[in-house]
C-alpha cells in the first residue's frame, strides 16, 4: 500500500503559498475561511488549519481570533 509522500497539509500550505506568491490574493486580502479551504481541497478542518498556521509562521499571513487570516505585505515581516 503506497503512502502520498506530502502531508495533506504541507499540499494545501504549498498551493496557497503559490496563490499567494502570484498575486491572486493580494496583500492585505482575506484567505478563504477554514470551513470553506477544507472543502475546496477536501481535507479536514484541523488540516487546513494547519496549513494556514505553516503560512503564518512562515510570515506570508497574518491571523485574527474572530476576524480570520490575511496576506501580509511582504515588507511587513
Amino acid at each position: 500500500m503506497a503512502r502520498e509522500a506530502v502531508p495533506p497539509w504541507r499540499r494545501v500550505a504549498a498551493d496557497l503559498r503559490r496563490r499567494i506568491e502570484s498575486g491572486e490574493w493580494p496583500p492585505g486580502a482575506p484567505l478563504p475561511t477554514l470551513d470553506t479551504l477544507a472543502s475546496d481541497y477536501q481535507v479536514s478542518k484541523s488540516t487546513a488549519r494547519k496549513a494556514v498556521a505553516s503560512l503564518q509562521e512562515a510570515g506570508f499571513v497574518t491571523s485574527y481570533r474572530g476576524w480570520g487570516s490575511f496576506v501580509k505585505d511582504a515588507g511587513s515581516g
